[in-house]
């Protein structure tokens, strides 16, 4: 699963990474965070009006038909393998599709010493993640979904998030397309390394959070 991230990206960091070929409508407030915890906001990815729109968003997805904030914390992974089955997603994975912006996430791994968080990155610097959104009265939400995972990242946890090629981001976030043929597997080139438990407390939240230790 993905529990915690990281999101540092400022929106001058996002134009130059999406580039002249984007036309992207960016919210004037973006947040930035080293320690990104369920229930909270960043940035997300979506069409609106047939625009490109970039905002943020509570991670956490809260169903249009639920009576209160509760699912949040539930839903903020969801399996690509039944994600066209599930009650809370059916529907969004054919008009609600958006990408969450990250620069790397963070897992635990079973040490002698007991769990040690890992921050796992890419060989770009930005990396997309597949979602879904929705609107809970005035608060939009989102879930990250999340696949098998691949190569090194099978030594640390069984999943991952789904990612979305620079390339493919259109194809993804296009209705008119099946949920089945907007994506294709992408190697992001992962790598990680141990970080501080410090990130084990939603509190923590700077730079020091990715520091690599021994």
């Amino acid at each position: 699963m993905c529990g915690r991230y990281v999101n540092k990206n400022t929106i001058d960091d996002l134009t130059d990474f999406f580039g002249p070929e984007f036309s992207i409508d960016i919210s004037s407030q973006l947040n930035q965070s080293y320690n990104i915890c369920p229930t909270q906001y960043s940035s997300v990815l979506f069409k609106s009006m047939s625009r490109m729109r970039l905002e943020d968003m509570s991670w956490g997805l809260i169903p249009s038909w639920s009576k209160d904030k509760s699912f949040a914390s539930k839903l903020i992974n969801a399996r690509v393998e039944t994600i066209e089955e599930k009650p809370s997603f059916k529907n969004l994975v054919k008009k609600n599709r958006c990408i969450v912006i990250a620069n790397g996430y963070y897992e635990w791994i079973t040490t002698a010493e007991g769990k040690q968080p890992v921050y796992i990155y890419s060989k770009e610097n930005v990396i997309l993640m597949a979602g879904l959104w929705t609107s809970w009265g005035k608060v939009n939400s989102f879930t990250i979904i999340t696949k098998s995972s691949e190569g090194i990242l099978k030594n640390i946890h069984h999943r991952m998030p789904l990612l979305i090629n620079h390339s493919d981001v259109n194809t993804y976030l296009d209705n008119k397309i099946d949920f089945s043929d907007s994506y294709k597997f992408y190697d992001a080139g992962f790598k990680y390394y141990k970080v501080s438990k410090k990130v084990n407390y939603p509190k923590n939240n700077d730079a020091s959070c990715i520091n690599t230790i021994n």
